[in-house]
């Protein structure tokens, strides 16, 4: 059997996903300093724009429902740090490939696949952590928000956060160069975050606007999320954001496959 063939077959089967959870839990739990970015920002994001505009705007209609601004806006932070969440993934790949982890990882047996899920874990807790404590900060504001719905919404969020854990995968493997992809990140997580309607209203916003949000993965991501918080579920909006999801977890597997297990960085 060819090395390369170990990303194929494995004998670890669905082990290989629980002892890359475990190590990305222990990563995570040791990295103090990431840690307290974690509890800053959603903190930050609460005080300073969902309560500074919310202040400002009151209630809302979004779509057959009125609504506070700042639940409304209490989402578009979760999509916020959904695309920020990207930045641990980058961060976490390009140490597996800059110390020769990722060929490692896949001659003993873990699949492309079970890579992706596993390397997601350390977003992912994070952004569970983060969203709690939004729900936390929510209620100490005064806001009802049913948790049953904010679970569900979460859930979605989550699934959407796959979405961007895979195609920051894909962009660490296809890119060696630390300075080029420091610039990408910069660039591209900001457009992305508030070029989606995650402080305002669609329909309230200039034409080139919404051309630019329809165009935006986060956009279809931060409405489902928003329907499952309100309760008027938008299915065709949640089944884009998983087959966004899905589509990028098959691409990542596919190129994790054939990309050469030797990189390069600098």
């Amino acid at each position: 059997m060819l090395a390369e063939d170990f990303r194929k077959k494995s004998n670890l089967k669905w082990r290989g996903i629980l002892i890359l959870i475990q190590i990305e839990l222990k990563a995570f739990w040791r990295n103090k300093n990431i840690l307290l970015s974690q509890i800053i920002q959603p903190i930050m994001y609460f005080l300073f724009l969902v309560m500074g505009i919310g202040s400002s705007i009151g209630l809302i209609h979004y779509g057959n429902i009125t609504v506070r601004y700042e639940v409304y806006a209490l989402v578009g932070v979760m999509g916020l740090l959904i695309t920020n969440q990207m930045t641990q993934t980058i961060y976490r790949t390009t140490i597996d490939k800059r110390w020769g982890l990722l060929p490692l990882k896949f001659l003993s047996g873990i699949k492309p696949f079970y890579y992706i899920i596993g390397m997601s874990t350390y977003p992912m807790i994070g952004f569970l952590f983060q969203s709690c404590l939004l729900y936390i900060l929510a209620l100490v504001a005064g806001f009802s928000i049913n948790v049953l719905s904010f679970i569900f919404a979460v859930t979605i969020a989550v699934t959407a956060l796959l979405f961007w854990t895979s195609l920051g995968i894909l962009m660490t493997v296809f890119i060696n160069d630390y300075q080029r992809r420091d610039t990408i990140i910069a660039m591209f997580i900001l457009p992305i975050g508030f070029s989606a309607p995650t402080f305002y209203l669609m329909e309230s916003v200039p034409f080139y606007i919404n051309v630019i949000a329809y165009l935006n993965p986060l956009t279809y991501q931060i409405t489902a999320i928003r329907s499952a918080l309100f309760g008027d579920l938008q299915v065709n909006f949640v089944f884009v954001s998983l087959s966004l999801s899905f589509l990028s977890i098959v691409i990542s597997s596919l190129v994790l496959m054939k990309t050469k297990l030797v990189v390069k960085e600098r």
